[in-house]
């Protein structure tokens, strides 16, 4: 498990652009460096590994004594994505960021739906050790959703970043034939697809970091087919009552077509827009995006008022 920066580190560092790039691109060719490279029987998460897959495929930043926030990414990405936002938070806050399986460290392990759960209960438990704020952005976030429905006790709050959007119907076709059409490619084929999706979708320096990212393409189909198998999202959450913010990309249209459903299921859920962007709204808005984390934090961990 990689320490991100030392206790006590500002985010200070992170003021400017430049700044932000110099960091994503250092800590994430760190973290890369430094993972060990393990690999389990058949991908299967067996008791005597968890632990070292946990290590593997975790990057902890700030100190452990803090309040706990835990970092989903979205697919085809991995934890190195979230370096700048934690050295920005890790101030004041217990940082994780957690490669999800199919991804990064864990390339090797299926995505299923028991690997998921038995990772996320291991984090929690063995990583943070108390329930976190989970954020979440794209496939991170409909992880944490479908996590917190079923453990909201394991939760502390979410944020909820590129993800309000319901498969169903026609909503899924879209996806569901992309995917089939990534099946039927050789893996030449589909790597220079990946290239040019990522190069036309995420800012230039993110691109090196992303592309040196191992990803099982299998999470395409898995993730496809969870989709169409699992309960809609919106319905699925509406049990949560737990604090939520939602964030938003301007103009991330496909992913923002079900927003006012989700608001409607989550009454206690905050809508926070990044204006001028789109789906990339964390990646291109790293300031902005984790102001919104840091705000909404110190709600959830502000000590409770006194009784009178």
């Amino acid at each position: 498990m990689g320490t991100g920066v030392p206790t006590g580190w500002s985010g200070g560092a992170c003021a400017s652009v430049r700044a932000e790039r110099t960091i994503a691109a250092s800590m994430a060719e760190n973290i890369r460096s430094n993972a060990p490279q393990l690999r389990v029987p058949d991908g299967i998460f067996i008791p005597a590994a968890a632990e070292a897959r946990r290590h593997a495929a975790t990057t902890q930043f700030g100190d452990p004594r803090n309040p706990p926030i835990l970092f989903l990414h979205g697919i085809r990405l991995g934890r190195e994505i979230w370096a700048p936002h934690a050295a920005i938070l890790a101030h004041r806050y217990h940082v994780v960021t957690l490669d999800l399986p199919g991804h990064g460290a864990l390339a090797d392990v299926p995505f299923t739906q028991e690997d998921l759960d038995a990772l996320l209960h291991g984090v929690i438990d063995g990583v943070l050790g108390a329930p976190p704020l989970i954020v979440g952005y794209s496939l991170g976030g409909f992880v944490a959703m479908h996590y917190a429905a079923r453990f909201a006790d394991r939760t502390r709050a979410l944020v909820l970043a590129g993800c309000t959007l319901d498969f169903e119907s026609w909503k899924w076709w879209p996806y569901g034939m992309g995917v089939r059409l990534t099946q039927s490619l050789p893996d030449a084929w589909l790597a220079a697809l990946l290239h040019a999706s990522l190069y036309l979708t995420l800012p230039r320096y993110w691109l090196d970091v992303v592309e040196g990212i191992p990803f099982d393409r299998d999470v395409l189909l898995r993730t496809s087919a969870i989709a169409r198998s699992n309960p809609r999202p919106s319905d699925e959450i509406a049990t949560y009552r737990k604090p939520v913010t939602i964030v938003n990309g301007q103009y991330d249209l496909a992913f923002r077509l079900d927003e006012r459903r989700f608001l409607h299921r989550l009454p206690q859920a905050r809508l926070r827009i990044i204006r001028g962007s789109d789906h990339t709204a964390p990646l291109r808005h790293v300031e902005e995006f984790t102001s919104i984390v840091e705000e909404f934090a110190g709600r959830v961990f502000a000590p409770a008022s006194p009784r009178m």
